[in-house]
């Protein structure tokens, strides 16, 4: 089974982009869906048996949509200080074995408190649900990320 994580808090404007695109995922029997609010160490054991994981977040460093390959890190830090990387080395360490992973930035300007998701964090919501079904429709093959390409 393929794990589809959107992370973000849709109470924090564009920081919600990632449970936003995630909900609007077309249902599969073979995929899972999960939206959280920051990555938690319990996570690991849904993720450790996963074929492929595929982390969908807000980025504040990002002018377009990106999709890319990720490894486990350290595991320093919980809560907003735990990225994709570091739950699945979190992951590592707890089940010796990490799903294939992926993360997919999308651009957002506006993450203050009470604010809706900002005209230009919108504007890459196709994009990033088109990326999204390529990924998931990719199955076993492995796709190109953008260092890649």
């Amino acid at each position: 089974m393929d794990m589809v994580i959107g992370i973000g808090n849709d109470l924090r404007g564009d920081d919600g982009i990632g449970p936003h695109v995630v909900n609007a995922v077309r249902p599969r029997p073979d995929v899972e869906t999960v939206t959280i609010h920051q990555l938690v160490p319990e996570l690991a054991q849904r993720i450790h048996s996963a074929r492929r994981a595929l982390f969908v977040d807000a980025s504040l460093d990002r002018e377009c949509v990106s999709l890319g390959p990720i490894e486990p890190s350290e595991h320093r830090g919980l809560g907003h200080a735990c990225t994709p990387a570091a739950l699945l080395g979190w992951t590592k360490l707890a089940y010796a074995r990490v799903p294939e992973s992926w993360l997919l930035q999308i651009p957002g300007t506006s993450f203050r408190l009470g604010e809706p998701l900002s005209v230009f964090a919108k504007s890459h919501i196709p994009d990033a649900m088109e990326r999204i079904e390529e990924w998931l429709n990719s199955g076993s093959r492995r796709m190109q990320s953008e260092e890649e390409a």
